[in-house]
């Protein structure tokens, strides 16, 4: 486990944590009032996963599970299903998802955390790694509906909501997905100047004037998908702009004060109003 971080004021947590719970949560995660950074987010504490299992034969063909906690006074809460962004690259792994994965079971929830081969990984860019996404999720699915019928709720962060868009888009299974600084728009994104723009182009072996077809096959149809997702942005994210967010005709949420990473970051305002959220959903 990483260093416990130095104390700070404490978030107000939701009153369904024990008081157990709430002072192991702030044990790990005391609040931060600033934007964070990825490098932030990987020196957190977490807790590791309980269970490793392949979805495919590939050693990136993975997810891990963090079981609910404290859950003598919730036992209604969805599974929910963790897509990690890094600009579809392979530069950017699992890792970052394991404080976030941490705070949900402490709150509650069953946490499933999907690794996949990205650009840069033999089989990984379009389409391989979407298909690994959709091959994890069917297998996810499978896990949970042969114990119970629990809700599932997928959260996608940056690329990671990118991906987890496009699955609902062509998915015939029943989940609701919740998009965190999520790349909406394929096409205009990989348009624009930035590292991460650039690293779409490299997703997609391509830029979308020599590619129309992949593109609109790799682009969510962010239309159909109003009455199955949520969006979160970020006021202050210089990675993913707002207009990802706000012209989708998604139901959506902008924190003014949030970045890029503040969203992963349990200690974060940004991660309490997620939090809220998927515990009142």
């Amino acid at each position: 486990m990483q260093p416990i971080p130095p104390e700070a004021p404490s978030l107000p947590l939701p009153p369904e944590m024990s008081p157990d719970i709430q002072e192991f949560h702030r044990e790990l995660y005391s609040a931060v009032t600033r934007s964070v950074s990825y490098g932030d987010v990987l020196n957190l504490n977490y807790e590791p996963s309980t269970q490793k299992r392949f979805y495919g034969e590939d050693s990136l063909q993975f997810v891990e599970y963090w079981p609910a906690q404290n859950t003598q006074q919730r036992q209604d809460l969805a599974n929910i299903v963790l897509i990690h962004g890094g600009c579809w690259s392979n530069r950017f792994r699992l890792a970052q998802s394991y404080p976030m994965a941490t705070a949900l079971s402490l709150n509650g929830f069953p946490v499933w955390s999907i690794e996949y081969r990205a650009t840069g990984d033999e089989g990984g860019g379009w389409p391989g790694t979407y298909t690994d996404i959709e091959s994890a999720i069917r297998f996810i699915y499978q896990q949970i509906y042969s114990q119970s019928q629990s809700k599932i709720r997928i959260v996608g962060h940056s690329a990671g909501g990118h991906l987890a868009l496009l699955a609902r888009t062509n998915l015939d299974l029943d989940f609701n997905v919740v998009g965190l600084a999520a790349i909406t728009n394929l096409i205009t994104y990989a348009d624009q100047e930035g590292s991460c723009n650039s690293l779409a182009v490299s997703f997609m072996n391509g830029r979308p004037a020599d590619l129309p077809e992949q593109y609109t096959l790799a682009n969510p149809q962010t239309g159909s998908l109003s009455a199955q997702t949520f969006l979160f942005g970020g006021g202050q994210d210089g990675i993913v702009d707002e207009s990802q967010v706000r012209f989708t005709g998604i139901p959506f949420q902008i924190d003014e004060d949030a970045g890029h990473f503040d969203w992963i970051h349990p200690g974060t305002a940004s991660f309490e109003h997620l939090l809220n959220y998927l515990l009142t959903e």
